[in-house]
């Protein structure tokens, strides 16, 4: 069983070192998990339908779509499939080397991987 409070504690181990944001949401945009600084200007909700909106565009260019990178004028937003069911984004900041946010972002992939599975297979 996935608990709200242990998934919190695992996607805010990867906000250090540049890395100020983390969200675990569906494919649809509804927010389960969110960690880090809020913007003013964009609620963590907000961020996260649209996160979702810009990956289903991409999925319709390219079927195999695994990961995407946004390059923003204030940060990077990196995004992967985890299950095949939910969606994992990661916000660092422009002076973030882009090697590490994506190494942590596959490391808390592979992570979660197992946990939404079951869950995924309880509910369906």
């Amino acid at each position: 069983m996935l608990r709200q409070k242990a998934l919190v504690d695992v996607l805010g181990q990867v906000n250090t070192s540049g890395v100020d944001g983390s969200w675990l949401f569906n494919k649809e945009g509804l927010l389960l998990a969110y960690v880090g600084t809020e913007q003013k200007e964009v609620a963590s909700n907000v961020s996260s339908a649209l996160l979702a909106s810009v990956w289903t565009a991409l999925e319709r260019r390219a079927n195999d779509l695994k990961e995407t990178i946004l390059v923003l004028e204030d940060g990077v937003i990196v995004c992967t499939l985890v299950a095949r069911s939910m969606m994992l984004a990661i916000r660092a900041s422009n002076q973030t080397d882009l090697g590490l946010v994506r190494a942590k972002l596959h490391s808390l992939s592979a992570y979660l991987e197992q946990p939404i599975l079951s869950i995924s297979h309880d509910l369906g």
